[in-house]
């Protein structure tokens, strides 16, 4: 989501723009209450008053729209952004009135009810201005979120059509490497280890191959393909590392992006220190509605990477409209949190 307090931080850096407009308000509020309330238009009568009340509601109301657009996003939680709005906006409007009508009914020795009946019709323009300025600040979000959203909108487009290109131009050599492998398993026959090693490379590269042209599959599916994977690093660290699966039936179901529970455990292998007397262990669970991938942590002081894994899985989960994976990192375990989904791209 886009920042709404930087959003407003932009506003107050233009303080001018601001005092322009409050005052301009505060000078239109004014003639209304001139006119209809049959008052007469004076600095202290009806324009001083005016500024007050306008600089006050406009800072409470934009305290209030920035709170609710930080704490309930619109996009995600449309119906509490509203009532909490309309309940916080009731409460500061009657809060203020409260206080205002308190002010006025002991400024000329009145009655708290002398107080109200007398400004009952300026309690209803208050209430009328409050509406306008909230309208005015829920606006000029939308347009900010709109704005923001369609760039990152575009981007996203733009860099997976990219994506799906180069994946396209790759699959060629991919496509004769595991079509060679095939046919070198007749060759190394009498090396079980070998073969077995061949095919689990060919069905691994097979399925990269297949899956090319799918954005999310099921993680049961990903968790076949994983254990293929897994064999194939057992020949490259041996029994220097433990894999440690516990999904449920109930997760398995779910979505995940395509090979992102591999790209999940490559992370692990490519950061981490392996050896026998700094042995991996990684675990594989889900945990509400999330697929996590747990390692201890043993950070090479030089890292192998391929420059993509975490930033390619969230920039595929931003593409779902999800709010993308979770990182937690004590300095013991490096935890990596993604969403299941119920369906491909929901």
């Amino acid at each position: 989501m886009a920042n709404v307090n930087s959003f407003g931080s932009r506003v107050y850096r233009k303080w001018y723009l601001v005092v322009l407009l409050v005052v301009a308000v505060s000078f239109i509020i004014g003639l209304i209450f001139s006119v209809f309330l049959d008052k007469e238009f004076t600095l202290m009568n009806v324009l001083f008053p005016s500024l007050i009340n306008t600089v006050l509601i406009w800072g409470g109301s934009m305290a209030i729209v920035v709170f609710v657009w930080n704490r309930f996003p619109w996009e995600s939680k449309p119906l509490k952004h509203l009532v909490v709005e309309i309940a916080l906006i009731v409460v500061f409007l009657t809060a203020f009135v409260a206080l205002a009508n308190l002010y006025y009914s002991w400024l000329y020795n009145l009655s708290y009810a002398e107080g109200f009946r007398e400004n009952q019709n300026d309690i209803l323009i208050t209430a009328l201005i409050t509406f306008l300025i909230v309208t005015i600040h829920e606006a000029v979000f939308f347009y900010q979120q709109w704005k923001f959203h369609f760039s990152k909108s575009v981007k996203l487009e733009k860099d997976n059509i990219e994506a799906r290109y180069n994946a396209l131009k790759a699959q060629v050599n991919p496509h004769f490497l595991f079509n060679s492998l095939n046919s070198l398993v007749s060759l190394v026959e009498d090396k079980p280890e070998a073969e077995k090693y061949v095919l689990d490379l060919s069905e691994y590269l097979r399925y990269m191959i297949t899956s090319s042209n799918r954005d999310m599959v099921p993680v049961g599916e990903e968790l076949l393909i994983v254990e293929k994977y897994i064999r194939l690093q057992r020949l490259r660290f041996g029994n220097n590392f433990s894999v440690k699966v516990g999904v449920s039936e109930h997760a398995g179901s779910k979505f995940i992006p395509v090979l992102a529970l591999q790209m999940l455990l490559e992370n692990c292998f490519n950061h981490n220190i392996i050896t026998h007397n700094n042995p991996l262990y990684i675990r594989v669970y889900d945990e509400r509605d999330m697929l996590v991938v747990e390692n201890n942590y043993q950070k090479k002081t030089r890292k192998e990477s391929t420059g993509i894994g975490l930033k390619n899985i969230e920039g595929r989960y931003m593409l779902t409209g999800e709010a993308g994976i979770k990182i937690h990192n004590d300095g013991r375990k490096f935890v990596v949190s993604i969403p299941l989904l119920n369906k491909p791209g929901s």
